[in-house]
């Protein structure tokens, strides 16, 4: 749709994606707090003894690598469907506000638990990972609006022209996809370093 593309060209693609993450977050700091009551004896991954299991336990590095891959690559493939139909554009803008909405929920969560203090169990949890899934996130989210919107809202295209149109993105998807598996080795090894020396603070 013409009225899209236009109201994207004038916001500017960051922008967008910032205002509908902020939603996001807002809505998940204000649910947080909301249900509080229902979850708040519950949680155990931010539990101490769940920590104390973490900073203890023998890690299979083999087997956790698989888990982070298929976490990964699951949601990657995903996207990448739906970004291939005309539903694509609308699956990106949820995505985004889902993501707001998990990350400001884990964040309130995390302060109304540990206070400032909570910001190592941030950094933790996400680094040195998040360096890279950030950036790759964003491109993911731009040359995904480029397809969808390319395949069906700047003309009609024969079934012919959209598979060329996909062909054309198969390599920015593949050096994503590549980017995001050196995301998983950094999650798996680095980052279940870090985390395991953060969690002796708690």
């Amino acid at each position: 749709m013409q009225y899209r593309k236009n109201r994207v060209i004038k916001l500017g693609e960051v922008k967008i994606i910032l205002i509908i993450l902020g939603i996001g977050l807002l809505l998940g700091i204000v649910f947080s707090r909301i249900l509080k009551d229902s979850y708040w004896n519950q949680m155990e991954v931010l539990d101490v003894n769940y920590f104390h299991k973490i900073k203890n336990a023998t890690i299979e590095y083999s087997v956790l690598f698989r888990y982070v891959l298929w976490e990964i690559f699951s949601s990657y493939l995903i996207f990448w469907v739906f970004c291939c139909t005309s539903l694509g554009i609308h699956y990106i803008g949820i995505t985004i506000l889902y993501t707001g909405f998990k990350s400001g929920f884990f964040i309130s969560v995390i302060f109304m638990r540990y206070g400032l203090k909570g910001i190592l169990l941030i950094l933790g949890y996400t680094l040195p990972q998040y360096l890279i899934y950030i950036p790759v996130a964003y491109l993911c989210l731009r040359s995904g609006f480029m397809l969808c919107n390319s395949l069906y809202h700047e003309g009609k295209l024969s079934t012919k022209g959209k598979v060329e149109r996909v062909i054309k993105h198969t390599i920015i998807i593949l050096i994503l996809g590549g980017a995001l598996f050196m995301g998983g080795l950094f999650e798996t090894y680095a980052g279940t370093f870090l985390l395991r020396k953060v969690l002796l603070l708690f």
